[in-house]
């Protein structure tokens, strides 16, 4: 399910709600007001520091053998050239 960012435009309450797309019925989680409103959401510090993190040893070894695999076609292809 997506996360969604709101403003209550009564409150002032910020706040996420996740729900399918086609939910309608959201109202704030402070004053129950339905007079909200979508904010963009354009990443927070948990996102960020999520996409910062070094590869994994797996996500290492994959790129290795795909660089070996690539290096033995570029090879067999000059073989076939010449």
């Amino acid at each position: 399910m997506p996360v969604y960012c709101y403003k209550c435009s009564d409150c002032e309450e910020e706040f996420e709600s996740r729900h399918s797309m086609s939910f309608e019925d959201q109202r704030c989680i402070n004053c129950n007001s339905e007079a909200i409103f979508k904010i963009p959401s354009l990443g927070n510090s948990k996102t960020l520091k999520v996409a910062s993190r070094p590869r994994g040893k797996v996500v290492d070894e994959y790129i290795l053998d795909a660089k070996k695999e690539i290096k033995l076609e570029k090879t067999k292809l000059k073989s076939r050239e010449l």
